[in-house]
């Protein structure tokens, strides 16, 4: 499965890509913030991803957006 990850904390992203790339699974981009996760999207058409809510910079609700955004324009992403 291609995968992306946006998480903010690096070494909660690093972590997370190890264990799922350790499982099998193919990471094709890890992001640390919505605006990248957008780009990296758009670029790899990953199968899932794995979105932080709470993301710079305002670590309000950026990662939400950014999930609610992907899901209107890749009808069949799983976001």
């Amino acid at each position: 499965m291609r995968i992306v990850i946006a998480e903010d904390t690096v070494l909660l992203r690093e972590g997370l890509a190890g264990l799922l790339e350790d499982a099998g699974h193919d990471v094709v981009a890890r992001v640390g913030d919505a605006e990248s996760l957008l780009a990296v999207i758009a670029e790899h058409e990953p199968e899932l991803a794995i979105v932080d809510v709470r993301m710079p910079p305002t670590y309000e609700d950026e990662g939400m957006r950014a999930a609610v955004e992907i899901r209107k324009t890749h009808a069949s992403f799983r976001a």
